[in-house]
Protein backbone atom coordinates (compact mmCIF):
# COMPACT_ATOMS: atom_id res chain seq x y z
CA UNK A 1 0.00 0.00 0.00
CA UNK A 2 1.45 3.35 -1.06
CA UNK A 3 1.23 6.30 1.27
CA UNK A 4 -0.59 9.26 -0.22
CA UNK A 5 0.99 12.73 0.00
CA UNK A 6 -1.43 13.83 2.73
CA UNK A 7 -0.64 10.80 4.87
CA UNK A 8 -4.18 9.37 4.69
CA UNK A 9 -2.85 5.81 4.57
CA UNK A 10 -0.91 6.34 7.78
CA UNK A 11 -3.99 7.86 9.41
CA UNK A 12 -6.08 4.88 8.34
CA UNK A 13 -3.61 2.48 9.94
CA UNK A 14 -3.56 4.55 13.12
CA UNK A 15 -7.35 4.62 13.27
CA UNK A 16 -7.58 0.87 12.65
CA UNK A 17 -5.20 0.24 15.53
CA UNK A 18 -7.30 2.53 17.75
CA UNK A 19 -10.35 0.43 16.89
CA UNK A 20 -8.57 -2.81 17.78
CA UNK A 21 -7.49 -1.36 21.13
CA UNK A 22 -11.06 -0.22 21.79
CA UNK A 23 -12.44 -3.68 21.03
CA UNK A 24 -9.75 -5.16 23.26
CA UNK A 25 -11.68 -3.84 26.26
CA UNK A 26 -15.11 -5.17 25.29
CA UNK A 27 -17.36 -5.85 22.27
CA UNK A 28 -18.94 -2.65 20.96
CA UNK A 29 -21.64 -1.51 18.56
CA UNK A 30 -20.74 0.56 15.51
CA UNK A 31 -21.89 3.72 17.28
CA UNK A 32 -19.88 2.88 20.40
CA UNK A 33 -16.74 2.26 18.36
CA UNK A 34 -17.19 5.52 16.47
CA UNK A 35 -17.59 7.41 19.74
CA UNK A 36 -14.58 5.81 21.43
CA UNK A 37 -12.21 6.49 18.51
CA UNK A 38 -13.78 9.88 17.66
CA UNK A 39 -14.65 9.07 14.05
CA UNK A 40 -17.81 9.36 11.98
CA UNK A 41 -19.93 6.24 11.63
CA UNK A 42 -19.28 5.90 7.86
CA UNK A 43 -15.50 6.07 8.38
CA UNK A 44 -15.69 3.68 11.30
CA UNK A 45 -17.81 1.25 9.28
CA UNK A 46 -15.31 1.25 6.39
CA UNK A 47 -12.43 0.52 8.75
CA UNK A 48 -14.38 -2.21 10.57
CA UNK A 49 -15.28 -3.79 7.22
CA UNK A 50 -11.62 -3.90 6.20
CA UNK A 51 -10.63 -5.39 9.56
CA UNK A 52 -13.40 -7.98 9.20
CA UNK A 53 -12.11 -8.96 5.75
CA UNK A 54 -8.66 -9.55 7.28
CA UNK A 55 -10.07 -11.62 10.15
CA UNK A 56 -9.08 -9.08 12.78
CA UNK A 57 -12.67 -8.23 13.71
CA UNK A 58 -15.91 -10.24 13.83
CA UNK A 59 -19.51 -9.09 14.19
CA UNK A 60 -22.23 -10.83 16.17
CA UNK A 61 -25.11 -11.15 13.74
CA UNK A 62 -27.68 -11.12 16.55
CA UNK A 63 -26.52 -8.17 18.64
CA UNK A 64 -24.54 -6.32 15.97
CA UNK A 65 -21.61 -5.92 18.37
CA UNK A 66 -18.08 -6.03 16.99
CA UNK A 67 -15.29 -7.93 18.71
CA UNK A 68 -11.74 -9.05 18.10
CA UNK A 69 -11.46 -11.74 15.44
CA UNK A 70 -9.38 -14.90 14.94
CA UNK A 71 -6.55 -12.93 13.36
CA UNK A 72 -5.86 -11.32 16.73
CA UNK A 73 -5.78 -14.72 18.42
CA UNK A 74 -3.36 -15.96 15.76
CA UNK A 75 -1.01 -13.09 16.61
CA UNK A 76 -1.36 -13.84 20.33
CA UNK A 77 -0.59 -17.50 19.68
CA UNK A 78 2.53 -16.55 17.72
CA UNK A 79 3.71 -14.45 20.66
CA UNK A 80 2.93 -17.07 23.30
CA UNK A 81 4.70 -19.90 21.47
CA UNK A 82 7.74 -17.78 20.71
CA UNK A 83 7.36 -17.74 16.92
CA UNK A 84 7.02 -13.96 16.80
CA UNK A 85 10.03 -13.25 18.98
CA UNK A 86 9.88 -11.25 22.19
CA UNK A 87 7.35 -8.42 22.33
CA UNK A 88 9.71 -5.97 24.05
CA UNK A 89 13.23 -5.05 23.03
CA UNK A 90 14.55 -6.05 26.43
CA UNK A 91 16.40 -9.34 26.12
CA UNK A 92 19.63 -7.83 27.45
CA UNK A 93 17.84 -6.42 30.50
CA UNK A 94 16.19 -9.77 31.20
CA UNK A 95 19.50 -11.60 30.89
CA UNK A 96 21.05 -9.16 33.36
CA UNK A 97 18.17 -9.76 35.78
CA UNK A 98 18.60 -13.53 35.47
CA UNK A 99 22.36 -13.27 35.95
CA UNK A 100 22.22 -11.01 39.01
CA UNK A 101 19.47 -13.01 40.74
CA UNK A 102 20.56 -16.44 39.46
CA UNK A 103 16.88 -17.37 39.36
CA UNK A 104 14.37 -17.93 36.58
CA UNK A 105 13.05 -14.78 34.90
CA UNK A 106 9.64 -14.93 33.22
CA UNK A 107 7.33 -12.49 31.44
CA UNK A 108 3.56 -13.03 31.38
CA UNK A 109 0.77 -11.26 29.52
CA UNK A 110 -2.97 -11.44 29.98
CA UNK A 111 -5.12 -13.57 27.67
CA UNK A 112 -8.75 -13.27 28.73
CA UNK A 113 -9.10 -14.87 32.16
CA UNK A 114 -5.64 -16.38 31.97
CA UNK A 115 -2.05 -15.25 31.94
CA UNK A 116 0.43 -16.73 29.47
CA UNK A 117 4.20 -16.93 29.73
CA UNK A 118 5.70 -15.33 26.62
CA UNK A 119 9.37 -15.21 27.61
CA UNK A 120 11.51 -17.17 30.04
CA UNK A 121 15.17 -17.33 30.98
CA UNK A 122 15.74 -20.36 33.23
CA UNK A 123 17.92 -20.21 36.33
CA UNK A 124 21.43 -21.66 35.95
CA UNK A 125 20.87 -23.76 39.09
CA UNK A 126 20.07 -27.46 38.69
CA UNK A 127 17.18 -27.07 41.14
CA UNK A 128 14.91 -24.39 39.76
CA UNK A 129 11.33 -23.48 38.96
CA UNK A 130 10.11 -22.56 35.47
CA UNK A 131 6.84 -21.17 34.13
CA UNK A 132 7.07 -22.63 30.60
CA UNK A 133 6.73 -20.48 27.47
CA UNK A 134 3.18 -20.77 26.15
CA UNK A 135 1.83 -22.21 29.41
CA UNK A 136 -1.31 -20.52 30.74
CA UNK A 137 -2.66 -20.28 34.28
CA UNK A 138 -5.67 -18.57 35.82
CA UNK A 139 -5.03 -14.85 36.05
CA UNK A 140 -5.65 -14.91 39.81
CA UNK A 141 -2.82 -17.40 40.30
CA UNK A 142 0.59 -16.32 41.62
CA UNK A 143 2.43 -13.01 41.65
CA UNK A 144 2.35 -12.59 37.85
CA UNK A 145 -1.41 -12.91 37.63
CA UNK A 146 -2.01 -10.67 40.61
CA UNK A 147 0.22 -8.01 39.07
CA UNK A 148 -1.71 -8.06 35.79
CA UNK A 149 -4.95 -7.68 37.74
CA UNK A 150 -3.66 -4.97 40.07
CA UNK A 151 -2.44 -2.75 37.22
CA UNK A 152 -5.54 -3.09 35.06
CA UNK A 153 -8.14 -0.31 34.61
CA UNK A 154 -10.52 -0.63 37.57
CA UNK A 155 -13.69 -1.01 35.50
CA UNK A 156 -12.09 -3.73 33.40
CA UNK A 157 -10.81 -5.54 36.50
CA UNK A 158 -14.22 -5.47 38.17
CA UNK A 159 -15.89 -6.88 35.06
CA UNK A 160 -13.33 -9.68 35.06
CA UNK A 161 -13.59 -10.41 38.79
CA UNK A 162 -17.38 -10.44 38.70
CA UNK A 163 -17.53 -14.01 37.41
CA UNK A 164 -13.88 -15.12 37.49
CA UNK A 165 -13.61 -18.74 38.71
CA UNK A 166 -11.03 -18.71 41.52
CA UNK A 167 -9.99 -22.32 41.03
CA UNK A 168 -7.08 -23.52 43.20
CA UNK A 169 -3.83 -24.73 41.64
CA UNK A 170 -2.23 -25.45 45.02
CA UNK A 171 -3.47 -25.22 48.63
CA UNK A 172 -1.98 -21.70 48.74
CA UNK A 173 -3.85 -20.35 45.71
CA UNK A 174 -6.15 -17.46 46.63
CA UNK A 175 -9.75 -18.60 46.21
CA UNK A 176 -11.53 -15.91 48.24
CA UNK A 177 -12.52 -12.82 46.26
CA UNK A 178 -12.21 -10.32 49.11
CA UNK A 179 -8.77 -11.65 50.04
CA UNK A 180 -7.74 -11.26 46.41
CA UNK A 181 -9.10 -7.70 46.24
CA UNK A 182 -7.20 -6.77 49.42
CA UNK A 183 -3.96 -8.09 47.96
CA UNK A 184 -4.54 -6.32 44.64
CA UNK A 185 -5.01 -3.00 46.44
CA UNK A 186 -1.73 -3.49 48.29
CA UNK A 187 0.11 -4.54 45.13
CA UNK A 188 -1.13 -1.46 43.25
CA UNK A 189 0.11 0.75 46.09
CA UNK A 190 3.48 -0.97 46.55
CA UNK A 191 4.23 -1.66 42.89
CA UNK A 192 5.31 -5.25 43.44
CA UNK A 193 3.66 -8.62 44.11
CA UNK A 194 4.82 -11.73 45.97
CA UNK A 195 3.58 -15.29 45.98
CA UNK A 196 4.56 -18.29 48.06
CA UNK A 197 3.45 -21.59 46.61
CA UNK A 198 0.32 -20.17 44.94
CA UNK A 199 1.11 -21.65 41.52
CA UNK A 200 3.64 -24.36 42.41
CA UNK A 201 4.29 -25.78 45.87
CA UNK A 202 7.66 -24.59 47.17
CA UNK A 203 8.04 -21.79 44.63
CA UNK A 204 8.44 -18.11 45.45
CA UNK A 205 7.63 -15.40 42.91
CA UNK A 206 8.41 -11.68 42.94
CA UNK A 207 6.77 -9.63 40.17
CA UNK A 208 6.64 -6.03 38.98
CA UNK A 209 4.54 -4.62 36.12
CA UNK A 210 5.78 -3.52 32.72
CA UNK A 211 3.43 -0.60 32.14
CA UNK A 212 2.29 1.69 29.37
CA UNK A 213 2.31 5.49 29.53
CA UNK A 214 -0.93 5.40 31.56
CA UNK A 215 0.48 3.07 34.21
CA UNK A 216 -1.51 0.03 33.11
CA UNK A 217 0.17 -3.36 32.87
CA UNK A 218 1.30 -4.55 29.46
CA UNK A 219 3.07 -7.51 31.04
CA UNK A 220 4.28 -8.90 34.35
CA UNK A 221 8.01 -9.41 34.95
CA UNK A 222 8.76 -12.15 37.49
CA UNK A 223 11.70 -13.76 39.23
CA UNK A 224 10.87 -17.31 40.36
CA UNK A 225 12.86 -19.60 42.63
CA UNK A 226 12.64 -22.28 45.33
CA UNK A 227 11.73 -21.07 48.81
CA UNK A 228 14.73 -22.87 50.29
CA UNK A 229 17.04 -20.52 48.39
CA UNK A 230 14.96 -17.36 48.69
CA UNK A 231 15.07 -16.11 52.26
CA UNK A 232 13.88 -12.67 53.39
CA UNK A 233 17.12 -10.87 52.48
CA UNK A 234 17.32 -12.51 49.05
CA UNK A 235 13.67 -11.68 48.31
CA UNK A 236 14.31 -8.03 49.22
CA UNK A 237 17.29 -7.96 46.86
CA UNK A 238 15.25 -9.57 44.06
CA UNK A 239 12.45 -7.08 44.62
CA UNK A 240 14.83 -4.16 44.10
CA UNK A 241 16.21 -5.74 40.93
CA UNK A 242 12.87 -6.68 39.39
CA UNK A 243 11.43 -3.22 40.11
CA UNK A 244 14.40 -1.54 38.44
CA UNK A 245 14.32 -3.71 35.31
CA UNK A 246 10.53 -3.46 34.96
CA UNK A 247 10.73 0.32 35.27
CA UNK A 248 13.51 0.46 32.67
CA UNK A 249 11.52 -1.62 30.17
CA UNK A 250 8.38 0.41 30.87
CA UNK A 251 10.24 3.63 30.13
CA UNK A 252 11.47 2.20 26.85
CA UNK A 253 7.99 1.04 25.85
CA UNK A 254 6.39 4.37 26.80
CA UNK A 255 9.06 6.26 24.89
CA UNK A 256 8.53 4.14 21.79
CA UNK A 257 4.76 4.67 21.91
CA UNK A 258 5.23 8.44 21.83
CA UNK A 259 7.13 8.33 18.54
CA UNK A 260 4.94 9.39 15.60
Amino acid sequence: MTETPDGSTVRAVSRAVDILFALGHSPLTLGDVAEVVSLSKPTTYRLLSTLRAKGMVVQDQTSGHYGLGPGCFHLMSSISNGNAGFIFEATDALEQLRDVTEETVAVHVRAGRSRICVKELPSPHLIRYIAGVGVSEGIHTGSAGKTLLAFMPESERERLLKDLPLNPTTPNTITDLETLRTQLTRIAAEGVAHSHGERAVGAVGVTAPITDANGFALAALSVIGPEGRLGKAKIAEIERNVREVAARISATVSGASEVD
